[in-house]
C-alpha cells in the first residue's frame, strides 16, 4: 500500500507543484518561471541550428514542444495560473519524453539481441549443414562406384603406376596411367578398370569411355594438378614434382606427400 501511495504522489506531483504556483501567484515565483521560459526559448533556438544527432533527435524535440506550449499559454491573463500550468505541463512532457526515449532504447537493444541470436542460430545451422554434407561426402567416397572416384587424385604420369602413401614403407598400389593417358584403378591387370583419361594437353576426364566422360581437371606443364571444369572455377589441389611424388595442397605451406607415380 505504501508503494501505491508513493506512485500516486509521484504521478500527481506536477499538478501539485503547478497548483501551488498558481495559488500563491507570487511575483518572485512568476519571475523565476518566466526566466526559465526565456532560457528554454533561447536554448531551443540554438539547438535547432545544430546538426548533431543528439541535439536534433533528443534535445530539440522536447524543447520545441515546451516552447509551443508556452506560446499557447501566452493568452492566459492570470500570471499564476499561466506559470503553474506551464510548470505542470513541462514536468509531464519531460517525463513522457524520457519514457519514450527509454522505450525506444529498449526496442533497439531487444532488436540487436534478437538479431544476434538469429545470427548465432543461422551460423550453427550452416555449420551443422556443412558437417552433415561433409559426412555425406565422406560416406559417399567410401561406398561410391569406381566411375564416381575423384579422378584428379588418380592423375599421374603416362606409362607409370600410381601409389598412395607418404613413404616407401606405407605406400600402396592404387592404379596406373597407360601410354595413351587412360587412367585405371586397381592393384593388378585382373581387377583394374578404367575411370578416366588424360589427353595430350593435360586435361583430365572422368568416365569409362568417350560417350560418358566429362572434364574434371587438368595437369599443367609445371605438374600442378587443378580441379575444375574450366579456367574460371578450377583450383589447385596438388602437384607432381620432378621425382614423381604426388603432393596434395594449395601451396608450399600446406602441401604434403600423399603418393607417387612411377614403376
Amino acid at each position: 500500500m505504501n508503494q501505491d501511495i508513493i506512485n500516486i504522489l509521484i504521478l500527481v506531483s506536477p499538478l501539485i507543484i503547478g497548483g501551488i504556483i498558481a495559488a500563491i501567484n507570487a511575483t518572485s515565483v512568476n519571475d523565476t518561471t518566466e526566466n526559465v521560459e526565456a532560457w528554454t526559448r533561447r536554448t531551443q533556438t540554438k539547438v535547432s541550428t545544430k546538426s548533431n544527432w543528439f541535439y536534433s533527435f533528443i534535445i530539440n524535440p522536447i524543447l520545441w514542444i515546451i516552447v509551443k506550449f508556452c506560446d499557447w499559454t501566452d493568452s492566459f491573463t492570470h500570471r499564476g495560473i499561466k506559470n503553474g500550468v506551464r510548470v505542470a505541463a513541462t514536468l509531464y512532457l519531460i517525463a513522457a519524453w524520457c519514457f519514450l526515449l527509454y522505450a525506444a532504447f529498449m526496442i533497439v537493444v531487444i532488436g540487436a539481441i534478437t538479431i544476434g541470436i538469429l545470427y548465432v542460430i543461422f551460423k550453427l545451422l550452416v555449420n551443422s549443414n556443412d558437417n552433415v554434407k561433409q559426412g555425406y561426402e565422406k560416406g559417399k567416397s567410401v561406398f561410391q562406384r569406381s566411375d564416381e572416384k575423384d579422378v584428379t587424385e588418380m592423375a599421374g604420369l603416362k606409362g607409370n603406376k600410381i601409389y598412395s602413401g607418404s613413404n616407401w614403407f606405407n605406400e600402396e598400389l592404387q592404379g596406373r596411367v597407360d601410354e595413351d593417358g587412360n587412367i585405371y584403378s586397381g592393384t593388378n591387370w585382373f581387377s583394374e578398370e578404367k575411370i578416366g583419361r588424360i589427353d595430350k594437353d593435360g586435361t583430365i576426364f572422368r568416365g569409362t569411355s568417350w560417350t560418358n566422360e566429362e572434364k574434371v581437371g587438368r595437369i599443367d606443364d609445371k605438374g600442378n594438378i587443378n580441379k575444375g571444369t574450366n579456367w574460371f572455377n578450377e583450383e589447385k589441389t596438388g602437384r607432381i614434382d620432378e621425382e614423381g611424388n604426388i603432393i596434395s595442397g594449395t601451396n608450399w605451406f600446406n602441401e604434403k606427400k600423399t603418393g607417387r607415380t612411377g614403376n
